[in-house]
């Protein structure tokens, strides 16, 4: 495995991370940002998997967060407030009158501090008092040999806080540049969800069953055409949270056509399964015309949710908690 790196405008830092089977994965130090995953077809046709920007300019505003690390919270939370012990803490509204993704003190758009050790890129942002517990986050990013691509979280904090990083990449796995993601298939064993309100907040946990069955797999465009009340209330597909089974925290998504798979597997308690739903005309891609189901998140994480109710996880943190998170995204093809 080879890591380069390449420095770029405005104090930006590409990576480049290969391997000896022509994997290539390319990170900037915005965000943490995946801005490249080229991995193979059926056919040995090498395409990027993931959605980027067309220019680097654009990964300061990202809009629509795209490959880069949410946090210290990400998702939403109700009113914008959460309580820890005896404090609570309020925030400033960006949807409506709840906190979506950390609102502004979301990291996705900040230059990181970055480092090649050995065979891992580490990212680092330490957080300053508006946020509590001042958070010193860091991410680090690792390649083998089997085409696996390993984000490790790490977090320490000077008092209480509450922490739910993410990955927010789009993938696509055809090779259509226009084409969506309703061909692509999601499965997994999740046995679980949580149902929302019009807003999107979660209020209840809920068994899947019907359109959010995903043990024997589920077409996206089916998601996409059901009329199913939660995915209605998601704009038509999902941006829901699923809860894994004990012994089982993955999920898989295969894209017959080019044949090529996703395996993600993660220590984190659960995933948003977000389908692209609010992705529009405007966002500015590279190969790619952009538009409404281009892209596929699998957002491994806690949820904020259960700041507000109970899960069977909780997102808080003491001073002296260290969390450590790890998910691993193992691209193949299909047998």
């Amino acid at each position: 495995m080879n890591i380069e790196q390449k420095r770029l405008d405005n104090g930006t830092i590409e990576y480049t991370l290969t391997n000896n089977r022509g994997m290539t994965v390319k990170v900037i130090n915005i965000g943490c940002s995946i801005t490249e995953i080229l991995v193979p077809d059926k056919t040995g046709r090498f395409s990027n998997v993931v959605l980027r920007y067309d220019t680097l300019g654009e990964y300061f505003r990202n809009e629509f967060f795209l490959g880069a690390v949410v946090a210290p919270v990400a998702g939403r939370v109700e009113n914008a407030e959460f309580e820890i012990g005896d404090e609570k803490y309020s925030f400033a509204p960006n949807e409506g009158e709840n906190l979506l993704h950390s609102g502004n003190l979301n990291l996705y758009n900040k230059i990181w501090e970055s480092v090649v050790e050995g065979d891992k890129v580490i990212f680092q942002y330490k957080m300053g008092d508006e946020f509590p517990g001042a958070p010193l986050i860091k991410v680090i990013y690792s390649l083998n040999e089997e085409n696996e691509l390993k984000l490790e979280y790490e977090i320490n904090v000077d008092g209480p806080s509450a922490v739910a990083p993410t990955n927010h990449t789009y993938f696509n796995l055809s090779n259509e540049s226009a084409g969506d993601v309703g061909g692509h298939s999601v499965k997994s064993t999740a046995g679980h969800y949580l149902k929302m309100d019009e807003d999107l907040i979660p209020g209840s946990v809920e068994k899947c069953d019907g359109i959010f069955d995903l043990k024997d797999g589920r077409l996206f465009k089916d998601v996409f055409d059901s009329d199913d009340e939660q995915v209605r209330i998601a704009s038509d597909g999902f941006d829901h949270y699923f809860i894994f089974d004990k012994s089982d925290h993955s999920v898989e998504v295969t894209e017959e056509e080019s044949g090529r798979t996703l395996n993600v597997t993660t220590t984190s308690p659960g995933m948003v399964l977000y389908t692209g739903n609010s992705l529009d005309d405007n966002a500015d891609l590279q190969n790619r015309k952009s538009g409404k189901y281009l892209g596929f998140c699998l957002e491994t994480q806690e949820s904020p949710a259960s700041l507000k109710m109970s899960i069977g996880h909780d997102a808080r943190m003491n001073e002296d908690d260290v969390y450590r998170r790890e998910t691993v995204y193992s691209f193949g093809l299909k047998k």
